[in-house]
């Protein structure tokens, strides 16, 4: 997986991890995936939300709006 990620053959890593030797396994890939700018997900919620946002933009329908807007009083 490393290596993959050095090659440029992964854009986007979800791990998440069970036990202690998935834990010291998934340093490598956070490692690889930051020092490559891959985005890493280490929660299903958060590949979700990231996924959500792929569709949107591909889909052209990617709004940007200001955090008070979903909070307004």
């Amino acid at each position: 997986m490393v290596d993959s990620i050095k090659n440029g053959d992964i854009q986007l890593v979800l791990n998440t991890t069970e036990g202690a030797g998935a834990l010291s396994d998934s340093r490598s890939l956070r490692r690889a995936a930051l020092l490559h700018k891959v985005p890493y997900y280490t929660t299903l919620a958060g590949a979700m939300a990231a996924a959500e946002g792929i569709k949107a933009y591909v889909e052209g329908d990617l709004q940007v709006r200001a955090l008070q807007d979903y909070f307004a009083a």
